[in-house]
């Protein structure tokens, strides 16, 4: 009961970063993971380059292949069995469940489409995009002018904000600017949209970006880090799960420097694929403010949580929107 209650505070809070984005995305100006994603093409048609003239790209029954990365709850984590509308993982044994998961499997039960996805490193997935191995990435990707070089988006699916989370006893949980953060050990996911702001921070002792958000969080709990930067959303999620961090959020003016734009989270696709585009809008379309709020809800109530964990050490004053940085 503990665990749902701060479920629904959390994403109550938010409620008006929702809104913030909008819902248009393309207006504004991984090693072993590569060989999965290989061996999924293998032999698997590709819409844009069998679909004849006139005819549908995309029929009932299309295998639609997502790259995910299958390691960011509440977004999707990997489990060992299909409870709470887990999915498979193509290749493995394993299940991957979340946000994103819930996302990719509306879009496919809309059209009749098999769903497959595919997990791929945050390096690989728009690579895999661009290479045609994958139609689609739901991976909570920010929208940034550095992807849409590369590839379109779809409408936002989902809104963040940016955070830092310390340790709940680090001199650092009482910060009100980024300043406060001068000379502490600070990184952030690899390939990520976070990991260029941690420059922002004077006199910051940058580390090495690391793959999962598990392991930045266990950096934290070690005091190997002073800091990560991080989405609201994931920030809250590991926060349940790992009851000595908390996280710091910024007035105006004095968090990062950052697009709104790359906070929001779309789907990407190939360039000029106009038609997978439309379907997925039309989808995403569907999911107004509440919808998205229940299904966010979900995920942080299926998320596994640590041993021990106290869900009631988070309160409503810690999850106040930070989406206008």
């Amino acid at each position: 009961m503990k665990k749902k209650v701060l479920a629904a505070v959390l994403v109550a809070a938010m409620t008006m970063g929702l809104a913030a984005c909008g819902s248009k995305s393309n207006d504004s100006a991984p090693a072993d993971t590569a060989e999965k994603t290989e061996e999924a093409a293998d032999g698997e048609e590709t819409a844009d380059a069998e679909a004849a003239d006139g005819e549908e790209k995309y029929p009932e029954g299309y295998t639609l292949r997502v790259g995910m990365n299958c390691g960011a709850a509440p977004f999707g984590w990997t489990q060992d069995d299909d409870s709470n509308g887990a999915w498979p993982i193509d290749g493995t044994d394993q299940y991957v469940c979340g946000y994103d998961v819930q996302v990719a499997r509306k879009i496919c039960d809309t059209y009749g489409w098999n769903l497959k996805i595919i997990k791929t490193d945050w390096d690989g997935l728009i690579p895999g995009v661009v290479s045609g191995k994958l139609d689609c990435c739901i991976s909570t990707l920010g929208v940034t002018e550095e992807r849409l070089q590369s590839v379109d988006f779809s409408d936002y699916y989902w809104n963040n904000g940016c955070v830092m989370v310390v340790r709940k006893d680090s001199k650092y949980a009482n910060a009100t600017s980024i300043q406060d953060f001068a000379g502490a050990k600070v990184t952030s996911q690899a390939v990520s949209i976070w990991i260029p702001l941690v420059k922002q921070i004077p006199d910051v002792q940058e580390q090495p970006g690391l793959g999962e958000m598990s392991e930045l969080f266990v950096g934290v709990s070690s005091g190997k880090l002073d800091a990560i930067i991080t989405g609201l959303t994931e920030a809250q999620s590991g926060c349940m799960s790992n009851p000595d961090l908390t996280y710091v959020t910024f007035e105006d003016g004095k968090g990062f420097d950052v697009e709104l734009s790359s906070l929001c989270a779309g789907i990407p696709l190939a360039k000029g694929n106009t038609e997978l585009k439309e379907k997925i809008d039309a989808v995403i379309a569907t999911m107004d403010h509440d919808t998205q709020l229940e299904m966010m809800t979900n995920a942080l109530n299926q998320q596994p949580l640590s041993d021990g964990s106290d869900a009631e050490a988070l309160t409503a004053e810690e999850t106040k929107d930070v989406t206008n940085e």
